[in-house]
């Protein structure tokens, strides 16, 4: 006799043998006392919760000889026909490779037929919400006015993808995931009735790693049991791939102390291992979250399933509260990039990095960050990083221009004297005095003059920043797939950035109104913050054309010298505007 897997064997044969889905026994069971049953029904949850498991026991309840009856015997010839999937009256329907128009037409014309053996003819149509709109519409009617002979079963694992004129005409029954204690329950039954030797750390690890499905948690005991005699939590572990907790707390205390060369080294090893990258990022992402919720509640005892209260208790002091939730946000980033990633290996590489230096644009990154300045700064540590730097530069900054001041000092000294020359007045002033007097006042006098020689630009800012800076993000939002968004932004160009306020210009009046949309804005705002490391506005404005800098000449230089202190790519720009006019006034002249 060919092997049968655990979970075809271990199949519910009644209502009662439903684990995890209470409320819809109740309901299903009764029904069929009361005698309320009704044309459709629709089955919605997620996988391996026993949809399909149920729909044939309704079908054996409708059909029992001793029924209709909430308990079928599964001893008559019809239940015995269903079980083994031979029965005339029962159809099961994969509608994912049954889900043309054509298909349900026949089945329209099918339904008119009386069963042959049974009170009813029951459809279940698995995954029904591959069917196509037009295969929908055709079934429409026959769903809601069926022959009374007839009760069609739906199921189907995303329940949102059915239209609403099929919803309003079955009742619907949503399953929930099984929960972790009745699936360790479930699997020991079926353990020793299948004479399988396991330890209770494997149940419980096959529960967790099921993730709420009954299905999903027989097949992996059924491989496990293959592997060796007595499967224990190793076992499990070596089948699925895990990283397990000696490894992942290694990982969360070299993030913890920011040490990412050791953070690398681990991840190396566990590629080398075969360990999958989004497997490795996953369970972190599970770890860090333990850690989270022990600092919040330790009383919370789900969360040492991930791992013993002790390993936990001795790694919360590492993180703070911010920098867990920026650690998450972070993790849950990268595995959606890992989707497109050609190389995940890159990607959770770049995550670790961000992990171990706090970095990243997201709000909590931010708050992690000032967190941690706050710490240093209470607890008298150095700053480094950006802050320290800066604090650095401007050091040095003082201390290379207080040589240059210095000899200045005794004629700074006397500034103040011209303000208050009143009482200065009354006493006699020597030469050496004035002197310095009438050269601070030339000084403060031609200084505002020399500010008024300063060319005046069309351009608003630091034109170069904020270009580099819009080309950087189109290029991002191109890398991340945001095609959309490329294509309504590429027709802007960059006419001032200053005061953390970028100005973009479009000259379709309706890419700037799409701009200025608040999800666009929004989605725009925060690659500039990832970017710029820093907040910055974005204004979409209608110019007509590209404003150039309006530059006069220096004082003292020659016509071939009025562009030399301008950028190489600006001085391009400015040659090419002139050769255009150059040649509009020359067509213009012509042509009178």
């Amino acid at each position: 006799m060919a092997y049968v897997a655990l979970y075809r064997r271990w199949r519910p044969q009644g209502f009662d043998a439903l684990v995890g889905q209470e409320a819809v026994r109740i309901a299903l069971s009764n029904a069929l006392t009361t005698g309320r049953i009704a044309h459709a029904y629709l089955f919605a949850g997620p996988r391996g919760t026993g949809k399909t498991s149920t729909a044939k026991i309704l079908a054996k309840a409708l059909n029992c000889e001793q029924g209709p009856t909430a308990n079928p015997c599964n001893e008559c010839a019809n239940c015995q026909r269903i079980n083994d999937g031979s029965s005339m009256d029962v159809f099961e329907i994969d509608a994912a490779s049954n889900r043309g128009i054509d298909e349900i037409r026949d089945l329209r014309e099918k339904v008119m037929f009386a069963p042959v053996n049974g009170r009813y003819k029951v459809y279940i149509i698995d995954e029904v919400h591959m069917l196509t709109t037009e295969a929908f519409n055709a079934l429409l009617k026959t769903l809601e006015e069926p022959p009374a002979h007839i009760v069609f079963i739906l199921a189907t694992t995303e329940p949102h993808k059915i239209p609403a004129t099929i919803h309003s005409r079955c009742q619907r029954f949503d399953f929930k995931r099984v929960t972790n204690a009745d699936i360790e329950k479930r699997l020991r039954e079926v353990a020793d009735g299948s004479e399988i030797k396991v330890d209770d750390d494997a149940l419980k690890l096959i529960a967790i790693q099921s993730d709420g499905g009954m299905r999903d948690a027989l097949s992996l005991l059924d491989q496990c049991g293959v592997m060796a005699d007595t499967v224990t939590a190793e076992t499990v572990r070596n089948v699925l791939g895990i990283v397990g907790r000696e490894a992942l707390r290694e990982l969360v205390r070299a993030i913890g102390n920011q040490e990412l060369s050791a953070a690398l080294q681990l991840l190396n090893r566990l590629t080398e291992q075969g360990k999958d990258v989004r497997q490795i990022l996953t369970e972190l992402a599970e770890y860090l979250r333990a850690v989270l919720l022990y600092k919040a509640s330790p009383g919370y005892h789900e969360i040492y399933l991930t791992d013993t209260e002790e390993a936990i208790a001795g790694l919360a002091p590492l993180f703070a509260n911010d920098r867990l939730m920026a650690a998450e946000e972070r993790l849950h980033q990268a595995l959606g990039e890992l989707r497109f990633s050609a190389r995940g290996r890159i990607t959770a590489e770049l995550c670790l990095f961000d992990l171990c230096r706090i970095e990243g644009s997201t709000i909590a990154a931010l708050l992690a960050r000032v967190e941690q300045l706050e710490q240093q700064v209470r607890s008298g540590v150095p700053l480094t990083g950006a802050a320290g730097s800066e604090q650095s530069n401007t050091g040095s900054a003082r201390a290379s221009a207080a040589p240059a001041t210095a000899p200045a000092a005794p004629k700074v000294k006397l500034a103040p004297a011209v303000s208050a020359a009143p009482a200065v007045a009354a006493e006699p002033a020597s030469e050496s005095a004035v002197a310095p007097v009438e050269k601070t006042e030339t000084v403060t006098t031609a200084a505002p003059a020399k500010a008024a020689a300063a060319p005046a630009l069309e351009y608003s800012g630091d034109w170069t920043a904020g270009e580099d800076l819009w080309k950087q993000a189109l290029e991002l939002l191109k890398n991340e797939k945001k095609q959309s968004m490329v294509a309504c932004a590429a027709g802007g160009f960059v006419t001032g950035y200053e005061n953390g306020v970028l100005t973009v210009g479009f000259k379709n009046q309706f890419m700037c109104v799409r701009m200025n949309d608040p999800d666009y804005k929004k989605a725009f705002e925060e690659v500039l913050l990832r970017l710029a490391r820093q907040s910055v506005r974005l204004e979409c404005v209608t110019a007509a054309n590209r404003p150039l800098p309006n530059l006069k000449p220096l004082p003292g230089s020659s016509p071939r010298q009025k562009t030399s202190n301008l950028p190489s790519r600006l001085r391009w720009t400015l040659l090419a505007a002139r050769c255009k006019n150059y040649k509009s006034n020359f067509c213009r002249k012509a042509s009178l």
